[in-house]
């Protein structure tokens, strides 16, 4: 009877994540199978014809899939590295101070996310405070183009990835004993290399966290490379949108979303497999230590 009870409160909960979730996604699925007539009927009949289209089309395969792949992997790159200094000094500050600094970190996402968006490019602008710091220190005789190209969408990627990078990171280091730092440098081991052989690898979990989260984030950006990529910075999201909309392609449209979860996905798959091999690995290490 009890057991009857728990799998009735799952049924609302499961029922939801179907509705919204499990259908539409076959759904999607099934129509990049299908094709178009070219005025947005569409044709059921099975094809592979979508796919073929995007995986022998180098436009496709170079300013699409390698550009959205390549500027989300290396915006990952900065955000893990800002997020995890950013994460340390909250964790080593005083402790009346770290509610303060995390809500500053928090502060960004209670922001639309169109609203900060806008706000960078007014800072990045040719009269943005950013160029006419370069100009007045003289780095730059005159305003530099800012927006509108990779540097501009890896910025504002950047910037709404850390705070969840941060958020990854504080909650491992802040369960890792300082003792574990101080122990190794009662041994003769100096404050880097305490912390890189030390307090690095017990905050991998986070690291790795933060990571795939950021990726995600960042392969599946919409607004960002809208506005500061201007046209020129073409994303798979903004294709999708636009073959959807524009080109009333529905099932190619589907494709690339498709594609794109299918890059998301092997991401996580990494993600899973790191996590196995750190954690077979740590108790060898522990030994070796």
């Amino acid at each position: 009877m009890i057991g009857r009870s728990k799998t009735l409160l799952l049924v609302p909960s499961v029922s939801i994540l179907a509705a919204f979730f499990v259908v539409p996604l076959i759904w999607v699925v099934g129509l990049s199978f299908m094709s178009s007539d070219g005025t947005g009927k569409l044709v059921t009949d099975f094809t592979l014809g979508n796919y073929t289209r995007f995986l022998t089309d180098a436009y496709y395969l170079d300013a699409l899939l390698w550009r959205t792949v390549r500027l989300a992997a290396i915006a990952t790159l900065f955000s893990v590295v800002i997020g995890y200094f950013g994460a340390l000094a909250i964790v080593r500050s005083a402790p009346s101070w770290q509610p303060w600094l995390i809500l500053l970190v928090m502060l960004p996402l209670w922001v639309n996310l169109v609203v900060r968006t806008l706000s960078l490019m007014v800072v990045l602008g040719r009269t943005g405070p950013v160029n006419q710091f370069l100009v007045w220190t003289g780095i730059a005789d005159r305003p530099i183009p800012l927006l509108f190209n990779e540097t501009a969408v890896l910025i504002g990627m950047v910037q709404v990835a850390v705070p969840f990078v941060v958020m990854s990171i504080y909650g491992v280091l802040q369960s890792i004993p300082r003792q574990l730092e101080h122990a190794a440098m009662t041994v003769g081991a100096t404050p880097l290399s305490a912390f890189r052989r030390v307090t690095l690898p017990l905050s991998m979990p986070g690291i790795l966290a933060g990571s795939v989260l950021a990726f995600g984030i960042n392969v599946e950006s919409f607004v960002v490379p809208i506005l500061l990529g201007g046209g020129r910075v073409r994303f798979m999201s903004v294709a999708a949108y636009e073959t959807a909309t524009v080109s009333n392609n529905l099932p190619f449209a589907a494709t690339i979303g498709v594609i794109l979860l299918v890059v998301t996905m092997a991401m996580l798959a990494l993600y899973q497999w790191a996590v196995r091999s750190m954690t077979r690995a740590r108790p060898v290490l522990a030994t070796a230590g």
